[in-house]
């Protein structure tokens, strides 16, 4: 295969799936095909078409994909403005590649501004009553310059990625999983989440009785959000969060609670976290009845300056049962290092420090 420049950005983003993009290209169009990527100005995915960069053509190319199985889309470099948002409603797994992140609404890397009316979110993935495996968005900035739902929303979606993705400004919530049936196996990592009017990543078990497991969100940073991440059964249903893992996240200039845990979170690893200044607790765990409870809790370990702003570092609340809370430091709080509620049971905590 013949070799090619890298596009935008450098390294560390790599760019393996280029070359799956190329075999695609030259399959079709012969070994000259790398220069159709070469700058990045065309929208292209795995059948080997070709769109311009426009407004709605990122939706031909998925839509396209979908009537193959599936497969990938590339997007160029540079801003596309759309004005109707992205839907991926078929079983079928898409995974959409971007040219890297940017500042929200410059013209460099991959840009997603869009504009798009109330009542409908910027990106729709999920199949209602049948569970979507596989795909994902990759090395982009979205933008919701309009509307008042979530940037990206997912139903029922397994084995699914979200990897350095800049959100920025989200009228409602930056990521959303509200699920009406189980969803497992998420990664979010690298990304960055920023300004959400409500929440960077909420984690809504079950809209019903699904349930969102055995899932990671690692190495994401957070900043001057309403709340960051928010998980539990959180619109009062049968639904849960288990097994879930977060880790190595940065809060920071959060205006409420930076980790909030509410209702039916079960088996759960909060590890390698720092918060600062958050403008309500940095972590609240809490439920609304015993047969509701949070359990099984590890934290730690963790960082929290509260910058004299922070009322609690973190706060057990309810029912909350069976925490393990190792390797701390809480300072700065205008409240508790911990708190612990007068119906929390089996609450243990190992090294730390508390001013």
């Amino acid at each position: 295969m013949p070799s090619f420049q890298k596009p935008y950005p450098p390294d560390p983003i790599t760019y393996s799936h280029y070359d799956t993009l190329v075999d695609t290209l030259e399959a079709r169009f012969g070994s000259g095909a790398s220069g159709f990527i070469q700058d990045r100005t065309k929208i292209i995915n795995s059948r080997g078409n070709i769109w311009d960069k426009a407004a709605g053509n990122i939706q031909q190319a998925i839509d396209d994909v979908l009537s193959d199985t599936g497969g990938a889309v590339w997007l160029p470099k540079g801003k596309i403005t759309e004005t109707q948002p992205w839907t991926i409603d078929e079983v079928y797994p898409v995974h959409v590649y971007g040219a890297g992140m940017c500042w929200h609404d410059q013209p460099y890397g991959t840009m997603i501004r869009f504009n798009v009316a109330n009542g409908v979110h910027c990106i729709d993935i999920g199949k209602v009553g049948n569970s979507a495996h596989f795909g994902g968005l990759y090395d982009m900035t979205l933008f919701p310059s309009t509307g008042d739902r979530d940037v990206v929303h997912l139903d029922r979606v397994t084995d699914w990625h979200m990897d350095r993705v800049y959100i920025n400004q989200p009228k409602r919530h930056g990521l959303h999983v509200q699920s009406t049936g189980d969803c497992w196996n998420l990664w979010v990592k690298d990304c960055l989440i920023e300004n959400a009017a409500s929440t960077g990543i909420r984690l809504e078990g079950g809209v019903g009785s699904g349930v969102i497991l055995k899932s990671y969100f690692l190495n994401n940073y957070f900043y001057a959000n309403a709340v960051d991440i928010e998980a539990g059964a959180l619109d009062g249903t049968d639904g849960a969060v288990k097994l879930c893992q977060f880790h190595n996240n940065q809060h920071f200039n959060t205006t409420g609670i930076g980790l909030k845990l509410y209702r039916k979170v079960e088996s759960v690893l909060c590890m390698g976290h720092i918060f600062y200044a958050c403008g309500g607790d940095a972590m609240d765990i809490d439920d609304d009845g015993a047969g509701n409870k949070c359990s099984r809790i590890n934290i730690g370990p963790v960082l929290i300056d509260g910058q004299s702003t922070t009322p609690n570092g973190i706060d057990l609340g309810g029912y909350t049962d069976h925490v393990v809370i190792d390797n701390y430091q809480v300072w700065g709080v205008t409240g508790t290092a911990i708190n612990e509620g007068v119906n929390t049971t089996n609450i243990t905590k190992g090294d730390g420090y508390e001013s």
